[in-house]
């Protein structure tokens, strides 16, 4: 709540990198799909509604899709991950150091090396599912025969992937805390993460545990939201209303994720010292005569003065 500018610098790189994302597709698409041709028999038969018809139509555009995706994967694959790379380097250094309160001396190759090794972990985990699905389909044989066995397995081996996968990447994301603030090379802040979070196993995963909660209650609230729009609002102004509400969970779910680093940042902090106590000093008697109060002021101006036996006269002495 200090910091407001880490919420909007984290709403700003990730919005972005959406946006981006999704017009490179779009016109990636769209102009290798202009190519496509489909024949006025092709679509007079698509209006005939004959299944055999549509399945030999839908079989000839996936083949279409296949090639667009071998021909357009080499150039917008690397793009979109160049992309996201700078961004997220920029984003999440410029985050952590308005969150931290010390100096911060950032580490920017080591913070960019950090984030390629989170594309390289999603590709790894993705050819990982398609490598366990060869293996299940290797060792259960045909899948018409153990449609079960092939479902359950496949399942499994996706939370598995999943699971894996969003370990590490969290382990990742993690580690750029310390090449933002301390300014260590890429391998240093995976080691001073290790130490992290052996220290502080436990609050990190209740930290973790709690904010997953938080993140659940959010999809939830807004896909009851959503649903509730698309089924008795007018479907003219459902869709602008989901659009609306998509964008505030997505706000809301990108000023979680600044308060879950917020949080894992002020575990690296030190402990304040405990406050010295001084003990307090003696208060010095006084040393002087003690003051008279007024009446015995009086009394002693009106009794006559004492004079010495040596210094009196006669007189004084009758």
């Amino acid at each position: 709540m200090r910091a407001p500018a880490a919420v909007l610098t984290e709403i700003a790189w990730r919005w972005t990198f959406g946006l981006a994302f999704w017009a490179i597709l779009y016109y990636s698409f769209r102009e290798y799909f202009a190519s496509v041709d489909i024949s006025n028999a092709e679509y007079a038969a698509l209006r005939s509604l004959e299944p055999y018809t549509w399945i030999a139509i839908t079989a000839r555009l996936m083949i279409a899709i296949g090639m667009g995706l071998r021909l357009i994967g080499p150039v917008v694959i690397p793009a979109l991950i160049i992309l996201w790379t700078a961004l997220a380097t920029i984003g999440r250094a410029a985050t952590i150091r308005a969150l931290d309160d010390t100096e911060p001396r950032t580490n920017w190759f080591s913070t960019a090396a950090l984030h390629l090794f989170r594309v390289g972990l999603g590709m790894a985990s993705l050819l990982a599912y398609f490598g366990c699905g060869a293996l299940i389909d290797a060792a259960v044989g045909d899948p018409s025969q153990h449609l079960g066995a092939v479902i359950v397995l496949s399942s499994l081996a996706l939370l598995a992937v999943v699971f894996i996968w969003s370990f590490a990447n969290w382990f990742l994301s993690l580690a750029t805390i310390f090449s933002v603030v301390e300014g260590r090379g890429s391998f240093g802040s995976l080691g001073e993460t290790s130490k992290f979070y052996r220290e502080y196993s436990g609050r990190l995963v209740g930290t973790g545990a709690w904010f997953a909660f938080a993140r659940s209650v959010l999809v939830i609230a807004t896909s009851s939201i959503s649903l509730w729009l698309f089924s008795e609002a007018n479907p003219r102004l459902a869709i602008p209303f989901i659009i609306l509400v998509s964008l505030v969970y997505f706000a809301m779910a990108d000023a979680l994720n600044i308060w879950r680093l917020a949080t894992y940042i002020s575990f690296t902090e030190p402990e304040p010292a405990p406050p010295v106590i001084v003990a307090p000093k003696p208060v010095p008697l006084p040393t002087s005569e003690p003051e008279l109060s007024p009446r015995a002021e009086a009394s002693a101006e009106s009794s006559p003065p004492v004079i010495p036996a040596e210094q009196a006269t006669p007189s004084d002495q009758s």
